[in-house]
């Protein structure tokens, strides 16, 4: 004899019961790897610093090298990604310098106007915030964030 599941006016007929939260959570987080995260990691480190007044322009080495790199990464993954800029000044910055963030979309499937952000910041800095030449991996300010981000 089957056993019916009443669901409101739906009635399931030997159906399984939902996955629970757990199980969902388990699912979602099955893909994440630790040597990808690691290997993203020890990635934004071989930039050699990613401070802010580092270089632009440089392919191997500064802020724009790894913000080039992070959009490849999200253009791998079939997302669209947009560089928005803008120009900043402050204690902080020995001049007004340009700023710039690495921004990937991916739109949902049931729901493509929704927002969710999930945000790291890529750059990272030594203990004197006017120095751009230091070496500063920022494997943990905040290369484990972008890792997870990515």
């Amino acid at each position: 004899m089957r056993k019916a599941i009443f669901l409101g006016s739906l009635v399931l007929i030997g159906a399984a019961p939902p996955p629970s939260p757990d199980a969902k959570l388990r699912a979602i987080v099955a893909p994440v790897s630790q040597a990808q995260l690691h290997h993203t990691i020890e990635t934004l480190v071989s930039f050699g610093t990613r401070h802010t007044l580092s270089s632009q322009t440089d392919p191997k080495r500064g802020i724009g090298a790894a913000l080039n790199w992070a959009q490849g990464q999200f253009q791998a993954l079939g997302l669209t990604t947009v560089r928005p800029c803008d120009t900043f000044a402050g204690e902080r910055l020995p001049a007004p310098t340009r700023v710039c963030d690495m921004v990937a979309i991916q739109r949902g499937t049931d729901r493509p106007d929704d927002v969710v952000i999930i945000t790291a910041h890529i750059d990272s800095r030594v203990s004197d915030p006017m120095n751009a030449n230091a070496f500063e991996p920022g494997a943990n300010d905040d290369g484990s964030g972008s890792a997870a981000v990515l």
